[in-house]
């Protein structure tokens, strides 16, 4: 573009030279058509030269300014239809929202209702367990008690019976005989 507004101005300024060097001969002489043959000849001829010159020029200049806006169009249709394809996608989401709203919710409700199930039977599985525990805990508490009385009371009666037989004789003589009976 640059090449044809430089081509206008030179055209011009030659034509205005003319122009002013035909009027220069003292006024008597009248500008007419004819006078200006000779320097649209030649402006002609300049601008044929600069076309042929620059013809290659210009062609591989509009060449590409041609591909690069072919190239901007299709990037552009190609984002167009990702856009598309995206505003597609999210119409499709936001209209099943409400649906997978519900989903989430009833999907929510099975979970909690199977976590409350789980944790009830997990409850009872442990007081069950826990039960047996202590019953077992008592009953050993319980015998080792037992033991430990009747080791008291076993204590306490030999305790007795050995005072007993210390303090009466007749009693002392009766437990040797015997167990001098029991060694024979």
């Amino acid at each position: 573009m640059r090449f044809w507004t430089a081509y206008a101005f030179i055209a011009l300024g030659m034509a205005t030279k003319t122009w002013a060097s035909s009027e220069g001969h003292g006024g008597e002489h009248h500008a007419s058509i004819s006078d200006l043959i000779a320097p649209a000849i030649n402006v002609g001829i300049l601008f044929a030269v600069l076309i042929y010159v620059t013809k290659d020029k210009l062609r591989n200049y509009f060449i590409t300014k041609s591909e690069e806006v072919a190239n901007t169009i299709e990037r552009a249709d190609l984002k167009s239809k990702e856009a598309q394809v995206m505003l597609d996608h999210q119409k499709t989401k936001m209209a099943g929202i409400e649906t997978e709203v519900k989903n989430i919710h009833a999907q929510a409700e099975a979970e909690v209702v199977a976590f409350e199930a789980n944790l009830s039977k997990e409850t009872s599985d442990k007081l069950n367990k826990l039960g047996h525990d202590s019953e077992a805990k008592i009953n050993a508490d319980k015998k080792q008690m037992m033991d430990e009385l009747n080791a008291e009371l076993l204590q306490q009666v030999i305790t007795k019976t050995k005072s007993t037989i210390k303090s009466n004789k007749d009693y002392q003589s009766k437990v040797s005989s015997k167990m001098l009976q029991g060694l024979q």
